[in-house]
């Protein structure tokens, strides 16, 4: 795993917050420096950034795996939902998530199972099994299902729903009620410019993609992530311990949250609602910005600020 892609990995980890849940067309080989799977249905970035994920939990798939109970469903970010009901004897907890546009890491370049035109791969544990479905290459990207069922099948539940997930975006895929302005269907590595990001990072910068709603510009030993979330809440409640100071970014994006990490200190990062939610959550862009290792006399919250404000421009212009 790169260096970009092992802190990314764990800035998700650590800003993310868990949330309640309130035809046919044949992709091209390459898009601009992407590989994009070959499949039946269209499973491009632009396309999964618009699908509610929820909506793939069905009630039908519950009932082929288990019982039904309170029907709830959890919502982690704009691209994950989970549920939870009970086995068909109505004793064990079966766990089913579906995770979509994620960044695959590790995945085989070769083999695994084929559904929909998609490759599968399957990875078991004790108590539960993820499939992986590849939906582009170079970066990895594409559909994930787990299931957690101690004492049960957990690949015969996540074998169902990798292979309903499919079908369903394929053929009749639910997407988001998207209203004006919001963050859903945004790509973050088109809302910092080229110019902005090569003053901050010193040099022509490379742009990576982390799944899809995360974008790297990585310089020689530093970069700028830019990363949107969903459902989540106010930064300065999120990040309270951190002590965020207020920062103007542009005269629609005032008192932004400024801080810097507490795991990596020479990590500053810029984050604001973009838009308020229902049940008090939030819709928010993050901006950051490190040098690894870290250099002597320069601040990275001066390095990051312009880029932020870059940021900020875009989104608020389009």
């Amino acid at each position: 795993m790169s260096r970009s892609a092992r802190k990314i990995a764990l800035a998700l980890v650590c800003g993310l917050t868990l949330a309640g849940c309130a035809g046919q067309v044949d992709l091209s080989k390459k898009v601009t420096n992407r590989t994009t799977v070959k499949t039946a249905g269209s499973f491009t970035p632009e396309m999964l950034r618009t699908i509610d994920p929820c909506e793939l939990l069905t009630d039908d798939l519950v009932a082929s795996i288990g019982t039904k109970t309170s029907g709830s469903k959890d919502r982690s970010n704009y691209n994950e939902c989970q549920t939870r009901f009970k086995d068909k004897a109505n004793k064990a907890d079966i766990t089913l998530n579906v995770k979509l546009g994620n960044a695959l890491l590790g995945v085989p370049k070769q083999g695994g199972k084929q559904i929909g035109g998609l490759s599968v791969f399957e990875s078991p544990t004790d108590t539960g099994c993820t499939e992986n479905a590849v939906t582009s290459r170079d970066p990895d990207r594409g559909v994930t299902a787990l299931a957690f069922w101690e004492g049960g099948k957990p690949c015969d539940a996540s074998g169902k729903l990798i292979e309903s997930v499919i079908k369903r975006l394929a053929e009749n895929p639910p997407k988001y009620d998207v209203p004006a302005g919001s963050l859903v269907s945004r790509d973050p590595c088109a809302d910092l410019d080229d110019a902005a990001a090569q003053a901050a990072l010193g040099t022509t910068p490379k742009k990576s993609p982390y799944g899809i709603r995360v974008c790297t510009f990585e310089g020689k030993d530093n970069q700028v992530n830019v990363r949107y979330t969903g459902f989540t809440f106010d930064p300065f409640d999120t990040q309270s311990a951190s002590k965020p100071a207020k920062v103007d970014l542009t005269d629609k994006v005032k008192g932004a949250a400024q801080f810097r990490d507490n795991i990596s200190p020479n990590r500053c990062q810029i984050e604001w609602v973009h838009r308020k939610l229902a049940g008090n959550r939030t819709e928010n862009v993050n901006v950051s910005y490190e040098r690894t290792p870290a250099q002597a006399g320069e601040d990275p919250c001066a390095k990051l600020l312009p880029a932020a404000q870059a940021v900020a421009t875009k989104v608020n212009s389009s």
